[in-house]
């Protein structure tokens, strides 16, 4: 599964003073605290989506990152008083891509290939508040592979805090290719983009959990443990139009749905949620999406594997653990 965003650009600096972008030359953002990221460096289109807010180098394989999860945000929205679990697959993506180009020689441009993404949170220390969360996330980067200078691949593990307390740890491995070997994978695909023309029928919103049909990335079959993926215009934080396949935030995104919608959304309320990519999930091809509850490791807890497939291939497999709300 390829995270992308096609932007020209050489090597950027390696001075993080250099690398910030002030607000006015990027457009006027909601209010924030903290220098701004460049949009290019996270992958995001939009200034409201931009989560990560400034970074530091500690020695070569660490670093020290400050974040803002929004109480407010169009897409990300609470659940059950909490941040969506989703906000720390997205945090950790941001996080990786940032340091990537900003300390480890990734130009903009090169395509990243997402092969897992993998966090555990503690729902104590999630609730949202009345203004933005502010949040420290102290990365270490392992299996490090340099090519020419730049990182080739390896993994990111991150420990993000709120006031000191733990709120998420978790772990993703990616792989970094330049334009030209991602125009030889993806061939004839590369102009892939998603059509524009009528939507399925959605899934009832409140089965999965979302606020409106457009947020909604399931659209019914016969069985009540299928679905197909509906790739909804939503919000960019998880579509963005000019990319040549699914966007992994959307395949992780409709497996939250998918778990919701097989358990109950009032009481699947997931803290743990680990996802292996396998394949580019492709515009155009019907992608089937099945839930199954797995046996729970731990008590008063519920586990859901989810699956998405094209052609009869696995695209990704995503497990999801909950909290009995009654605990």
């Amino acid at each position: 599964m390829s995270d992308t965003m096609h932007v020209s650009g050489t090597v950027p600096p390696r001075s993080p003073q250099q690398l910030r972008l002030n607000r006015n030359q990027i457009g006027p953002p909601r209010p924030r605290l903290g220098p701004s990221v460049r949009r290019e460096f996270v992958h995001r289109p939009l200034i409201d989506d931009i989560l990560v807010t400034s970074w530091r180098r500690r020695d070569a394989t660490h670093f020290s990152l400050t974040a803002q999860w929004p109480h407010d945000h169009g897409y990300f929205t609470p659940n059950r008083g909490r941040h969506p679990l989703i906000l720390t697959g997205e945090t950790i993506r941001q996080a990786g891509l940032l340091i990537s180009h900003a300390e480890l020689g990734v130009p903009l441009g090169h395509h990243f290939i997402l092969e897992d993404l993998v966090y555990t949170t503690h729902p104590e220390h999630l609730t949202v508040e009345s203004g933005p969360t502010l949040l420290t996330i102290d990365v270490t980067c392992s299996r490090l592979r340099m090519r020419a200078g730049a990182m080739a691949g390896g993994r990111f593990d991150m420990t993000i805090r709120k006031a000191g307390r733990i709120v998420a740890t978790g772990h993703s491995d990616v792989t970094v290719t330049s334009p030209a070997v991602y125009r030889r994978i993806r061939g004839d695909r590369l102009t892939a983009r998603r059509a524009l023309g009528p939507l399925p029928t959605p899934v009832p919103p409140q089965k999965t959990g979302s606020v409106h049909d457009s947020d909604v990335l399931l659209s019914p079959t016969d069985r009540p443990d299928r679905w197909l993926l509906r790739i909804a215009p939503g919000h960019a934080a998880v579509v963005n139009p000019a990319n040549d396949h699914v966007p992994g935030m959307a395949l992780l995104d409709a497996a939250q749905q998918a778990a919701r919608a097989l358990t109950s959304p009032e009481s699947f309320v997931p803290y743990a949620f680990g996802t292996d990519f396998r394949r580019y999930a492709e515009h155009g091809s019907p992608c089937v999406i099945e839930a199954r509850r797995l046996p729970s490791a731990l008590p008063s807890t519920t586990t859901v594997q989810v699956t998405g497939s094209q052609n009869g291939h696995p695209v990704f497999v995503s497990t999801l653990t909950a909290l009995d709300v009654r605990s």
